[in-house]
């Protein structure tokens, strides 16, 4: 039986081709997001005040202590910090101030009984064991009312709204390993402390929904494992991604940017960008103008049909051009799926005259009036369907000089 994580699905949601970098290619990269690294040490520490709880109660300068320690052991060059103008010890900063946070919201930490710290479960999502799940919860928790707490520490800069707890499938899927494991946990509560806002969000899952996160979950690993292409998913998470150079979209960037300056413009491919963006501009600007010479244009078309009629004329002559001007009376009918098509096309039946315009061609009805096929109250009760518009072209003719 192949186990998955909520880790493992989230980022083949996030991204295919990252999943399979990670999870089929085994290419492993050591870099790490500071964000990470941050919410690693605030676990840590959190393990490390639960775990002393059971013997006494840890003071917070000593807590604080650890995190700092813990964050100068194991800081590494290959820790990345992507916000521009952002440094390690601002990180640093923010860590500690979300411990203090911490302790004075919960401390002396004696809200239930601890049943697991860092606890890894493993179940299955069916009954015949094919759909393998494990996780890690960071704290696992009986409450004084009997109910099982699943608890879980977000480090990030984002609080999300209600409903993203409301359909959040990390906690609730632990919550299936949790009632698997443990019968007795008939009642279940799925807390997440978002440290850096000092808030607890919380939310709950009925049987029902349960089934249905499961049937979801099974499709998702169905899905996965007939994957066969892992496509990229560009997305404002690319920026905490350790596979540019393998990535089809990013690593040409990366290619790019290790040039020398002097090399730069000359690569095959910057070459090949600079040259259409060149082209593109410029067919922007002619766009741009030709749109303001069409509406040019019209006006003037407008202007010679007001001109022809006015002095009766059909040509009229320019110094080296010339302008036709025709008119022709066009029958419109109703527009299909219109009240007034049915009601016309009704008529038509009644008179006995459909067979003669219902072929494919759209143009059998106004061709048939121009035609004048029919007189008499045929023509009458048709006529109170359509209108005559008269259209007008208006068409150049230039060097006219040269061609007389």
């Amino acid at each position: 039986m192949r186990e998955y994580s909520h880790s493992q699905l989230e980022k083949f949601e996030t991204c295919p081709l990252q999943y399979k970098f990670v999870y089929v290619d085994r290419l492993r990269r050591y870099e790490e997001g500071v964000e990470a690294f941050l919410g690693q040490r605030f676990h840590e520490t959190m393990e490390r005040l639960y775990r002393e709880r059971a013997f006494r109660l840890v003071p917070l300068e000593e807590l604080l202590d650890f995190y700092e320690k813990a964050w100068a052991k194991k800081w590494h060059a290959a820790v990345r910090i992507r916000k521009e103008g952002r440094t390690a010890d601002e990180y640093r900063l923010i860590g500690r101030r979300c411990i203090e946070d911490y302790y004075r919201r919960y401390g002396p930490f004696d809200e239930g009984r601890i049943l697991g710290l860092e606890r890894t479960i493993r179940f299955s999502l069916d009954k015949e064991g094919r759909y393998g799940f494990k996780g890690v919860i960071d704290r696992l928790m009986k409450a004084p009312d009997g109910a099982f707490e699943i608890h879980d520490y977000k480090a990030g800069g984002t609080l999300p709204e209600q409903s993203k707890f409301d359909t959040d499938r990390q906690l609730a899927i632990y919550q299936v390993g949790v009632q698997e494991l443990w019968p007795e946990a008939k009642d279940v509560r799925l807390i997440w402390h978002y440290v850096a806002f000092d808030m607890e969000m919380r939310s709950s899952r009925t049987p029902e929904e349960l089934e249905a996160l499961k049937d979801d979950t099974m499709r998702l690993i169905d899905r996965i494992e007939s994957e066969t292409e892992f496509r990229p998913n560009e997305s404002a998470l690319c920026d905490w991604c350790s596979y540019w150079d393998l990535c089809p979209l990013k690593k040409h960037l990366v290619k790019v940017e290790g040039l020398p300056e002097n090399e730069w413009k000359n690569e095959p491919g910057v070459r090949i960008v600079d040259a259409y963006a060149e082209r593109w501009r410029k067919k922007r600007v002619l766009e741009a103008e030709k749109e303001v010479v069409e509406k040019d244009l019209e006006k003037l078309r407008e202007a010679a049909v007001a001109f022809a009629e006015k002095e009766g004329v059909r040509v009229i002559a320019g110094s080296d051009a010339r302008l036709r001007v025709n008119g022709k009376e066009k029958i419109v009918s109703p527009g299909k799926g219109t009240a007034e098509r049915e009601a016309l096309e009704k008529e038509l039946r009644e008179l006995g005259v459909w067979d003669e315009v219902s072929t494919l061609d759209p143009y059998a009805l106004e061709r048939a009036l121009a035609e004048g096929r029919w007189a008499g109250e045929t023509l009458e009760r048709v006529r109170s369907y359509v209108a005559a518009e008269k259209r007008w072209t208006v068409t150049l003719r230039e060097n006219a000089k040269e061609d007389e």
